[in-house]
């Protein structure tokens, strides 16, 4: 009696050290903690590691402070205009000032397929993973096409297709 090929799960490539912030971090401490783990995005978490947010290298470039005159004038004319003065004034700021709140997460137990179709369809490059609701890992883009590339070329499926 042969058994099914197990189905890969989230919880099967996930990265499970994950650096974290609370929304009182300084925008300042984040870009400090993005540089030294050499990452590009920080899942935001309450007192519970409960993901309430999640804040990227281009949410800090984004969304300098709006109450500058000089970045107004310049969003007239380019609408993603950056003002070097906006980013330095920007570090003084907490990270729930610029975190995205509505944060797509995954189970652990999230079959690997469907995971990669949320990524594709909502355009993610990083989603927290949760297990009863609290933060358990990461994982990214990468780490998906990793495994599909172990996948391929694992014995049971041959080598990758060569063009």
């Amino acid at each position: 009696m042969n058994a099914e090929p197990r189905t890969m799960k989230v919880a099967d490539i996930m990265m499970p050290q994950v650096v974290t912030a609370n929304p009182g971090t300084g925008i300042s401490e984040i870009a400090r903690l993005m540089l030294e783990h050499r990452i590009g995005t920080v899942p935001v978490v309450d007192a519970e590691r409960h993901v309430v947010g999640i804040v990227s290298d281009h949410d800090l470039l984004r969304h300098p402070p709006k109450d500058s005159l000089r970045a107004w004038w310049l969003r007239l004319f380019d609408e993603d205009a950056v003002c070097l003065e906006d980013i330095a004034a920007a570090r003084y700021r907490a990270v729930g000032d610029v975190m995205v709140r509505h944060v797509t997460t995954v189970s652990d137990t999230t079959p690997l397929g469907v995971l990669g179709s949320l990524m594709r369809r909502r355009k993610l490059k990083h989603v927290p993973v949760v297990h009863d609701g609290k933060l358990v890992g990461i994982v990214s883009r990468s780490d998906l096409l990793d495994a599909l590339m172990k996948d391929w070329t694992s014995p049971g499926h041959g080598a990758a297709p060569h063009h």
